[in-house]
């Protein structure tokens, strides 16, 4: 599976900005450019995943014929952790737009 280091090392992209966005102290400040940018890298980890998924030929009919394309063969199923991942989380869901997906939720007790 790719990982960030494989994104960013292979060829520099539109990734590398979003990335160092993200990084960045001012635009963490900037709470929705930093959601949208972290949300931007869901959808190019989406792009990323899919080359390791399998595909399968199936017609499809267009207005001039029938074109062979292939399409995902099975949905993957999305999980993230509530809060902290739900932008990721939702890049990956622009990409993979039939894909289930589900969340997890948790709590800390803190002792005082």
């Amino acid at each position: 599976m790719p990982t960030v280091r494989t994104i960013t090392e292979e060829k520099n992209s539109i990734f590398n900005q979003f990335l160092a966005e993200i990084r960045d102290q001012k635009v963490q400040k900037d709470r929705l450019r930093f959601r949208r940018n972290v949300e931007r890298c869901g959808e190019i980890f989406a792009y990323e995943i899919s080359k390791e998924l399998s595909f399968e030929k199936e017609g499809i009919t267009t207005p001039l014929g029938v074109s062979e394309d292939y399409i995902l063969k099975d949905q993957p199923i999305l999980i993230t952790i509530l809060r902290a991942g739900l932008p990721l989380h939702q890049g990956l869901l622009n990409a993979f737009d039939k894909a289930d997906n589900g969340y997890i939720s948790a709590y800390r007790k803190h002792h005082k």
